[in-house]
């Protein structure tokens, strides 16, 4: 689980930055499910003492991360 947690974090955290600064509402949800189902499973895995502790706690810094970013890009001005 720990290594799905983190694929779904890198994928949020791309996701989340965006070169143009733009994001659509499609965009805004993939992310925002990448995000949530990483740190879910990030810690399920933390939870249950899973090997790859390491890789799980970077996961789930990732995730968090890439929600923070899209909710200060996503904020009306």
């Amino acid at each position: 689980m720990g290594i799905v947690s983190s694929i779904f974090a890198g994928l949020a955290f791309l996701g989340s930055v965006d070169v143009e600064g733009a994001h659509d509402k499609d965009a805004i949800l993939g992310v925002v499910i990448l995000g949530v189902s990483s740190l879910i499973l990030g810690a399920i895995s933390l939870q249950q003492h899973k090997p790859l502790k390491t890789l799980t706690i970077v996961a789930v810094t990732f995730a968090a991360l890439g929600l923070l970013i899209l909710l200060g890009n996503t904020q009306s001005n």
